[in-house]
């Protein structure tokens, strides 16, 4: 049993070719976390369109399957059980790719951040001194905490 037909639409994989796919997938997330861990995330050209092509018929794929479940129960449990086996090494990948992509966010954005910050800084009028010989707050000081600096980083002000 090779797959199954779903009435003129996406063909259902059989769980070894859906095997093989999702072990590809991964083989692809864990050379982008070397990637990244090497400072190299150029690197993830090379593969950007197989991924996107895979991460597709994966989505796809598991639709099928959350429709009708029962049609897998057809295949032999060997196959079943070592389509269940690469998922789960997938996820992990999948998970730790995650973070990595996360923090690599997190600190992107906190770079951008302290940039437009000090930027801000920079551009603000000279402090001034008040009658009561404290330092004056320009306006502009205060708009720029108001909207919290000059760059929003995805954030709704």
């Amino acid at each position: 049993m090779n797959a199954q037909t779903q009435s003129n639409g996406p063909k259902l994989m059989s769980p070894d070719t859906l095997t093989k796919m999702i072990a590809r997938l991964g083989d692809i997330l864990e050379e982008e976390n070397r990637l990244l861990e090497s400072h190299k995330p150029d690197g993830f050209k090379a593969t950007l369109d197989e991924k996107t092509r895979l991460v597709a018929t994966y989505n796809q794929q598991m639709s099928l399957i959350k429709a009708d479940p029962k049609v897998y129960k057809a295949f032999p449990k060997a196959d079943i059980d070592r389509l269940k086996q690469t998922s789960e090494a997938f996820y992990t990948v999948l998970d730790k790719h995650f973070r990595k992509l996360s923090t690599a966010r997190t600190v992107t954005e906190g770079l951008v951040k302290s940039v437009a910050d000090e930027i801000a800084k920079k551009k603000a009028p000279p402090s001034a001194y008040t009658s009561r010989a404290s330092v004056a707050d320009p306006l502009s000081n205060r708009n720029t905490r108001a909207v919290n600096g000059a760059i929003a980083i995805n954030q709704v002000i």
